[in-house]
């Protein structure tokens, strides 16, 4: 509703003197409007023009004040989770059943990895409540008939996490159980990955026997704040994840920037998507930058020794079962880099990386390969 401006501006004028009776005219005709309909008729006006609006969400079924799209997309927080549980209570029982199951889902993974992040910080009776929630929202999410396959499937998944990783409160996950070292390993929340999409990715088969290193073939950006590396790593997901064929999260499991920072990728109980039918047992780890074109720093070397080491010691996998990408027949790729292949190949003859620098010349850089088609989940 949108009121005529004049009589909008009369009542204003009407209500600053509100025990006079005021003549309102409009063309010929006058009415005289006693004063005590003044307060009724200004706050009907006002009402009408605030009323809400069209939900923040376009397509979306509930008129809440917050956008569940915009809730799901924040980092990893206990608030997120608090907000995300009021939404539920709040919203839920007129949403759709799509976007009540994501909201569960989100609340779920959310707990779930902070499960993961407080291992060995918080009581094992925390610990258990928090594992006990993850898995209730989780099977809310099963056993609700509207819930399409891909959610039924992240839920499953969520079940597994818990009950494989988390059997026991001293129990680690997979991946943190490769963290165990003085390595600093920055979790997906933090840099904000996007949630995976169980129904493209295939479940990890044990044992991991083998690794191979890639790099990104992407420009980086001169600034070395980890905020700028976060919203890199956004930008690889994302092209993952929107490949035709469907590789339902990053591809790597992890990855490394060049001020040495490591990165948690693709959890460890999922098999990689980095080599074109090779990703059986193999482990996939990337350097950030295009190494046809520049040489690895020195710190994002270093990260990549101990990495490896201890990826190796933790799974047993020798070091000459390390490879780079283009060595794998089945690749069309350049990858990583005639840079950064030095590194890898004295790695895997039983030299140190982080003291001596790796010999070998460049060829001519050329365009990124890793990007063609073909399914490598």
């Amino acid at each position: 509703m949108r009121p005529n401006p004049k009589l909008l501006r009369w009542l204003r004028h009407a209500a600053l003197a509100p025990n006079v009776d005021f003549l309102y005219s409009k063309g010929m005709r006058r009415t005289i409007v006693p004063c005590r309909w003044i307060g009724p008729l200004l706050a009907l006006l006002l009402t009408a023009c605030t009323a809400p609006g069209p939900s923040p969400d376009p397509g979306s079924s509930y008129s809440g004040p917050v956008s569940l799209s915009a809730l799901t997309a924040r980092p990893l927080s206990w608030e997120k989770l608090d907000d995300l549980e009021n939404w539920i209570g709040r919203y839920g029982s007129t949403a759709s059943a799509y976007e009540r199951n994501e909201a569960r889902l989100a609340l779920a993974d959310g707990r779930e990895e902070f499960v993961r992040q407080d291992q060995g910080m918080v009581s094992s009776a925390v610990l258990g409540m928090r594992r006990a929630r993850a898995q209730d929202d989780y099977n809310v999410v099963l056993s609700d008939g509207g819930a399409s396959s891909a959610q039924r499937a992240r839920a499953q998944h969520g079940i597994a996490r818990l009950g494989g990783a988390y059997s026991g409160a001293a129990q680690p996950a997979a991946s943190a159980k490769v963290l165990r070292s003085s390595l600093a390993i920055i979790p997906r929340s933090t840099w904000g990955a996007a949630p995976e999409n169980p129904s493209y990715m295939s479940p990890h088969v044990a044992p991991w026997n083998r690794i191979t290193v890639h790099h990104t073939a992407m420009p980086l950006a001169v600034s070395a704040n980890q905020n700028t590396r976060a919203a890199e790593l956004r930008v690889i997901q994302r092209a993952h994840l929107n490949k035709p064929e469907g590789w339902g999260d990053i591809g790597y499991h992890f990855l490394i920037d060049p001020e040495g920072r490591i990165y948690e990728g693709r959890r460890l109980n999922w098999r990689g998507a980095h080599v074109k039918g090779m990703n059986d047992h193999n482990l996939g780890v990337c350097l950030m930058g295009n190494f046809d074109q520049m040489r690895p720093t020195a710190a994002a070397i270093a990260s990549l020794q101990r990495l490896l080491d201890e990826l190796s010691r933790v799974n047993g996998i020798p070091h000459n079962a390390v490879t780079w990408h283009k060595e794998w027949p089945s690749a069309s790729t350049e990858c990583p880099g005639d840079y950064l292949v030095p590194y890898v190949r004295r790695y895997r003859e039983g030299q140190s990386l982080a003291t001596t620098a790796a010999s070998g010349s460049p060829v001519a850089a050329s365009a990124p390969k890793w990007r063609t088609g073909g399914s490598v989940r």
